[in-house]
């Protein structure tokens, strides 16, 4: 157990071995940086040479994002070597369709994994949430998973190094035929499958993960991570970590196309492909907000300097999406 509360509020009872009799539990306290991604990380560096057959990695409240985590906790026979543990957050559960989409499901057990795009928009049900709360979705548009995948599972000599070796990198990253993300960041992993990654690769993780966004470019990562503060890096490795634990591999190819059925009883932008199981469900629907690329915090507003200086005050007309597949 990992423990982000205030030293003063003392350890909960399973620490001590005082909760109903059970077996002591080894807890340690780490900052509070980096949402649950900061214990997950620790937990695995820490006993990278020693991890259990299996890791169960849970928030401290997994009910948040999986009503059914009891369920799931007793079907352990049915798990994948990488298995999602969640199904979607409270308001989503109103939509049917998240009820109608059973094909991630552990037999009785409630588990939602959806297909996106290369942008990591979803395929099947228009949600819009990249746009209003992720700026990097914004300004990377298609090429979203392409940069995480080179900046977090990448070689960090090429990651960190100059603007050609970089780029360069980017457009050597491969995208899988098919990507995937789960709501929440709830997940078993078997041994092996967490070892397919060097402990260095999880050391580093952790470090652009909990690093203060205004010491990122001091630290060794891009000058560009200095606009995106530990709490906006744990969202975005919500987005990735099934990409760099190699989840996809376990997840059945029928999926998106069993669920299509549903999801093509949703309402869709008259401009818009709708759900699809190959294209972007916005192809030719107008972003929600006015701009692609300004707002990321980048050079802070007039008086400033420099070439960045102003971008927090540009603006731009309604664009499409274009160029993203």
């Amino acid at each position: 157990v990992y423990l982000t509360g205030r030293r003063g509020g003392g350890l909960p009872p399973v620490c001590s071995g005082s909760a109903g009799g059970r077996r002591r539990v080894r807890c340690s306290r780490i900052p509070n940086a980096g949402y649950e991604w900061h214990g997950y990380l620790r937990h695995v560096i820490d006993r990278y040479e020693t991890l259990a057959p299996t890791t169960i990695f849970l928030q401290g409240d997994p009910l948040t994002v999986s009503p059914d985590v009891h369920c799931l906790l007793n079907a352990t026979r049915l798990w994948a070597p990488v298995q999602v543990l969640s199904w979607v957050q409270m308001a989503k559960r109103k939509m049917e369709f998240f009820t109608q989409c059973r094909a991630a499901n552990l037999g009785g057990c409630r588990v939602y994994v959806e297909p996106v795009t290369a942008g990591m928009r979803p395929m099947l049900h228009g949600d819009r949430w990249l746009h209003r709360a992720c700026r990097m979705a914004k300004r990377f548009k298609g090429s979203l998973f392409r940069f995480l995948a080179s900046q977090l599972g990448g070689d960090p000599a090429l990651a960190n190094g100059s603007a050609a070796q970089h780029k360069s990198l980017l457009r050597a990253t491969p995208v899988p035929p098919q990507l995937y993300r789960a709501y929440g960041a709830q997940f078993a992993a078997a041994a092996e499958e967490l070892r397919r990654r060097p402990k260095p690769f999880y050391t580093r993780l952790l470090h652009w993960l909990v690093t203060p966004h205004d010491a990122m470019h001091t630290a060794g990562f891009l000058g560009v991570w200095r606009a995106y503060t530990p709490k906006e890096k744990a969202i975005l490795l919500e987005l990735i970590w099934m990409a760099l634990l190699g989840a996809e591999r376990h997840v059945p190819p029928s999926l998106c196309s069993s669920c299509l059925p549903a999801a093509q009883t949703l309402p869709v932008p008259v401009d818009a492909v709708g759900p699809s199981c190959a294209a972007d469900y916005f192809s030719g629907a107008p972003r929600v907000e006015a701009c692609n690329v300004s707002g990321d915090g980048w050079g802070g507003r007039r008086p400033c300097s420099g070439d960045e200086c102003g971008r927090l005050s540009v603006r731009c007309p309604v664009t499409k999406n274009d160029g993203e597949r």
